[in-house]
């Protein structure tokens, strides 16, 4: 076969015909060069592009089709056109190139829509001081004429305390002041936040209140006794202004806004249990009168931060019969650790530099799970047949989702997979490296936020200092221990530019950061980023053998690029753009 499609650094260059009557269940049949068509034509064929399909042989293709949702033949334009019938769509790529649709395998899609509707903008650096943050409260409340009693949520970036200029941030007493009547949330980032007055009295928080019913920690003066205002991973016990309109709106519409535009096909939902009926309601719809969603969503359900509550039978959080399986799957659950390191919650061997008022006792973070309970939510999962996701930020609790892990693999509890949430974002240790990469025979699959270089470098040296905060981002190090990181953008709304999966893309291959070039000796290569929000992120949902590269068999999901990453300067990627995402044949967003 002639070859007639050029490759790119760490890709082969050849191209050649993969075709299947039926997929998935003629694949085998099918993945002989030269396999001869099946008797139905092509849906759709992509033709003209270069097709970088992620296959383990790193195939460089120019063409596509597309029957009944799965890929059906992947080869040269000429071979995949000679495919199509009368009623076959042909789409010319014009040359540009196409990668599989991308998989956020770590994401919080309900709050991120939530919170691009209706919370005041605290984050920096377009909020530079506290008393500007303050200030917009009080703006926000005078200007939507907010009702007396009525919830007011504030988004502030991760690591305030050390972005803006007061060093701190703001207090009880300061939304006190502006918002006397209005129970008032301000979050620093995901993992803490600052309640003032109102909102502690609705929340039943008096004078030595340490604890929240679902898992949040309240911080008492220890002079007093009385709540400072702050809490920590309190996401379960804060109440939210939702709605069930408001969340099928969310599922049906916002959340493909966002992702479809940066060529997302599949999102690792990390779900609250209380959205679960509207989103299996959802899911019950098809061929209802609501809209089919053009996202796949792999859906994780936390219940409390500790996870205590978890029910013993997980079936009440499964889709309903007859729901589309390709578009709604649960497969896994999901705990805390932990805190977040940007926040100095994250819990760590040693103790965090300097000190600040929102500190956790003892300065070296928070642990919310302790080992005990990790290690009876991971059995838990395997013995209802999904994964167990653990957030684990901090060194410390690195060690005891190692152990967890560890022990889930000694119980027998089959779980199709288990996971470790932001294992070497902020630290990570050389034996914890050893311990990692023998669970991955057994099922370990680990998830990390590149994007998160742009935005938490600088924090990271000013909380842990030099030689801690190096050994967080070590992306090479990961990839050379064999752990084949997924990528996630961990976006809840506090950073909603960081669902661009290339800004990470960027990161990972350049080393920039938001404190200049950051251990360019962990860069990677640009396919091994790609890997990362592609194979590496199907496999951390254990969907790699539909998802994540472009082969007869999987689902029909592209991304159509401005770009071609293979080629351009480094320096470019993070320019990149989405011309058109395709789910299942169908062009879910077009930037035209």
């Amino acid at each position: 076969m002639a070859n007639d499609d050029s490759g790119g650094p760490g890709l082969s260059r050849r191209s050649f015909l993969l075709t299947a009557v039926t997929a998935p269940a003629a694949l085998a049949a099918a993945r002989a060069p030269g396999a001869a068509p099946g008797p139905k034509a092509p849906d759709v064929v992509f033709v003209n592009g270069k097709v970088i399909t992620m296959d383990a042989a790193g195939t460089i293709a120019s063409a596509v089709a597309v029957t009944g949702g799965f890929v059906t033949a992947v080869g040269s334009t000429e071979m995949v056109r000679a495919l199509a019938g009368a009623g076959t769509r042909v789409v010319d790529l014009g040359g540009k190139a196409v990668v599989p649709g991308f998989v956020d395998a770590h994401t919080h899609p309900m709050e991120t829509a939530m919170m691009a509707a209706s919370w005041v903008d605290g984050r920096y650096p377009k909020n530079k001081t506290v008393a500007r943050v303050v200030q917009n409260v009080a703006d926000w409340i005078k200007s939507k004429n907010v009702p007396r009693g009525v919830w007011v949520y504030v988004a502030c970036s991760s690591a305030s305390q050390n972005k803006f200029e007061e060093k701190r941030l703001p207090t009880k007493a300061e939304l006190d002041a502006v918002a006397p009547d209005n129970p008032v949330v301000l979050a620093n980032g995901a993992h803490m936040c600052v309640l003032n007055g109102a909102a502690l009295r609705a929340l039943g928080i008096r004078k030595g209140n340490a604890t929240l019913k679902k898992g949040g920690t309240v911080q008492l003066d220890p002079a007093t006794g009385e709540p400072t205002g702050v809490v920590t991973d309190g996401m379960a016990d804060i109440p939210l202004s939702l709605t069930p309109e408001m969340l099928v709106s969310y599922y049906t519409k916002e959340i493909q806004r966002i992702w479809n535009r940066y060529g997302f096909t599949s999102v690792m939902a990390i779900t609250p249990d209380s959205a679960v009926p509207v989103l299996q309601a959802v899911a019950a719809n098809k061929g209802g009168n609501l809209p089919r969603p053009t996202i796949r969503y792999t859906i994780s359900v936390w219940k409390g931060a500790n996870g205590a509550t978890m029910p013993a039978d997980l079936g009440v959080f499964r889709m309903p019969a007859g729901s589309d399986a390709s578009r709604f799957r649960f497969a896994g659950i999901k705990l805390w650790v932990d805190g977040e390191n940007d926040a100095r919650t994250g819990l760590m061997r040693d103790c965090y530099l300097g000190h600040f008022a929102t500190d956790p006792g003892g300065d070296k973070g928070s642990l919310v799970t302790p080992q005990e309970g990790c290690n009876r939510f991971a059995v838990l999962a395997g013995r209802n047949g999904v994964f167990p996701m653990l957030h684990a930020s901090g060194d410390s609790a690195m060690d005891i989702g190692l152990t967890a892990c560890e022990e889930l693999v000694k119980s027998g509890a089959k779980a199709p997979l288990f996971r470790l949430e932001h294992f070497g974002d902020f630290q990570v240790s050389p034996d914890q490296l050893r311990r990692a990469a023998a669970l991955v025979p057994q099922g370990l699959r680990i998830n990390v936020q590149p994007t998160w270089m742009l935005n938490l470098v600088r924090s990271d040296y000013e909380n842990m200092g030099k030689k801690r905060a190096e050994t967080g981002f070590n992306f090479r190090t990961l990839i050379d221990a064999g752990l084949e990181p997924s990528a996630g953008s961990d976006v809840t709304g506090i950073y909603p530019e960081n669902v661009n999966p290339f800004l990470g893309i960027y990161a990972v291959v350049t080393r920039d950061s938001d404190d200049g070039l950051f251990l360019p000796r962990q860069a990677v290569s640009v396919v091994e980023a790609l890997k990362m929000w592609t194979i590496w992120a199907a496999k951390a949902l254990g969907e790699e053998k539909v998802k994540g590269s472009i082969e007869v068999g999987k689902y029909g999901d592209l991304a159509v690029l401005s770009d071609d990453p293979l080629t351009i300067p480094a320096d470019k990627l993070k320019s990149v753009t989405v011309l058109k995402t395709v789910l299942g044949g169908d062009v879910v967003y077009s930037a035209a």
